[in-house]
């Protein structure tokens, strides 16, 4: 499917991001590893039995927390590194043309009809004009991008498709893959 390709190409641009990130957050890093080590060779000088003993105590609490921020810096940047991507995805998946829309479309009702026997689809006014014949209600009032969403006769059921929702499953069900590949 379509989807595989994008997410490849998504995945791909954003090793490049995630690399230059990283690499500025080490520096980050590394700045504050300089800055707390030539801390402590000032005080060093001062006084020299219980210098020794302060000493050692601040370079644990200096090394531990600029770890600590080394690694703040590093999970931001890659929190970043992920929503962008998956940004970049969405926009996308709302730009796609006509063609692909129609056919992304009918393969997610072909789906929803796997799943339960629908009759209320609820599309973007985009998607509409590809489920003919059916009974759709395109929607503004939640945003949907693209995909469907739809309910049994009773509405006690409902399956959503939606390009948000999809993003977003993928999104916390891969999120340790994604990571893996990234970085």
């Amino acid at each position: 499917m379509g989807l595989e390709i994008v997410k490849e190409e998504i995945l791909s641009s954003a090793k490049s991001q995630a690399t230059a990130l990283i690499a500025e957050a080490r520096k980050e890093a590394n700045k504050i590893m300089k800055e707390a080590e030539k801390k402590i060779e000032e005080m060093k000088e001062k006084s020299e039995a219980e210098t020794k003993r302060i000493l050692d105590t601040i370079k644990r609490q200096e090394l531990t927390s600029a770890e600590l921020e080394n690694k703040k810096i590093l999970l931001e940047s890659k929190k970043q590194v992920i929503e962008g991507i998956f940004s970049e995805a969405k926009k996308r998946l709302e730009k796609l043309d006509d063609k692909k829309r129609e056919e992304y479309t009918k393969k997610l009702f072909e789906k929803i009809r796997l799943d339960i026997e629908p009759q209320y689809i609820y599309c973007s006014k985009k998607d509409a004009k590809f489920l003919k014949g059916l009974n759709v209600e395109p929607i503004d009032i939640i945003n949907i991008s693209g995909g469907l969403i739809a309910e049994n006769k009773e509405k006690t059921i409902r399956v959503d498709y939606s390009f948000d929702t999809m993003l977003q499953s993928i999104k916390e069900g891969e999120l340790e893959n994604i990571n893996k590949i990234l970085f």
